[in-house]
């Protein structure tokens, strides 16, 4: 399985320097991308901030989630179910023996631990920090935006 990083997963729902990049790669790969309720409440609310600082309207940031709710009907993104206890405990792990080495933040730490959970091979990210936390924990790097 592989599992991407919300902020890779809004580059196809909005225009970022890297978009383009990230456009390709998941048209390349073909597949539904699977998303939890981390990703779709962490997208809306990331959307809804940039309407906040006026780096879109709100009318932007509504069609965008809308496109998102479009795609799970679609099944373009395919929901997937995590058993939220295991994963916080994971993250807690995670927090305590590796945020000093590799400058992960909670949400970092926090979808690494639920790609391990959903027993993930392969982790999409272009935070470096993420990067190196997920292949600490031996999970597979793509950066798409370098791909």
């Amino acid at each position: 399985m592989t599992y991407f990083d919300t902020g890779v997963l809004l580059k196809l729902y909005t225009t970022e320097p890297e978009s383009d990049a990230v456009r390709r790669f998941v048209t390349a790969r073909g597949v539904a991308i699977p998303v939890t309720d981390l990703h779709l409440s962490e997208a809306t609310c990331a959307l809804r901030l940039k309407q906040f600082r006026r780096e879109c309207t709100e009318d932007q940031a509504g069609r965008a989630i809308a496109c998102i709710d479009e795609d799970l009907a679609g099944r373009i993104l395919r929901l997937v179910p995590l058993d939220w206890p295991s994963v916080w405990a994971r993250c807690q792990t995670l927090v305590r023996t590796e945020s000093a080495r590799h400058g992960t933040r909670t949400l970092d730490s926090l979808h690494v631990a639920a790609a391990l959970f959903l027993h993930a091979t392969e982790f999409i990210t272009s935070d470096t920090r993420q990067s190196s936390l997920a292949s600490a924990c031996g999970l597979r790097v793509v950066d798409p935006t370098h791909e």
